[in-house]
């Protein structure tokens, strides 16, 4: 699924940080804050990290992923928060959160439109099989420029849950990679023919 040079309004993203990353667990697995690159995400032309922010640089009507490179879990809770970018023109943008991955062509991805719907996806050896969850409307998000969401997958063996800033949206039953799986982020630019970017501002696993 697919996002204009944004200027940052860092204050009101640190008052919403603490309730961004509300995962239940009570052993941290992974944590990143984006203050540096050594998260262990992978590196690309695409891809920036730097001053709290992971920013996904993306040419016109393009999508990119990004699964974490060095954390395998089983079970897991996974909170991320996505902001949009400022300004009144904005087209339509992906913020999504990957779960049970197992390279950067298989995974799940649970995703938010600026436009106010959600998605549920799985990609299998780079193509898309099928939509669960097929842009859902919800007023969870927050669609306005500059405004963040919280995006959370509670995976529980076979069992999932998907929330949109503390709502539940989704419970899912399904079949989760059996040798462990990996975590990750995406943008999305509907755009045809402008770049775009989005970003996000923290993570963190628990289990």
């Amino acid at each position: 699924m697919r996002i204009a040079v944004l200027s940052l309004a860092l204050a009101g993203l640190l008052a919403t940080g603490a309730q961004a990353l509300a995962c239940d667990g009570s052993e941290i697995i992974f944590e990143d804050t984006f203050e540096d690159e050594a998260g262990g995400w992978s590196h690309k032309d695409t891809v920036e990290m730097k001053d709290g922010s992971f920013i996904f640089k993306l040419p016109a009507d393009d999508m990119q992923s990004n699964l974490n490179v060095t954390y395998t879990v089983k079970n897991a809770d996974i909170c991320t928060e996505a902001v949009w970018p400022q300004g009144g023109d904005l087209p339509i943008l992906g913020a999504g959160l990957l779960f049970w991955g197992e390279d950067n062509r298989t995974y799940y991805q649970f995703g938010i439109l600026n436009n106010g719907r959600f998605w549920i996806a799985r990609k299998q050896d780079g193509a898309w099989l099928g939509t669960i969850a097929a842009n859902i409307d919800t007023p969870a998000i927050n669609t306005s420029p500059g405004a963040s969401n919280t995006l959370r997958v509670n995976a529980q063996g076979d069992t999932l849950a998907f929330y949109i800033n503390g709502t539940k949206v989704r419970e899912l039953r399904g079949q989760a990679p059996r040798d462990g799986w990996r975590f990750g982020i995406s943008g999305d630019n509907f755009d045809k023919q402008k770049e775009a970017t989005v970003l996000f501002t923290n993570m963190k696993v628990t289990d």
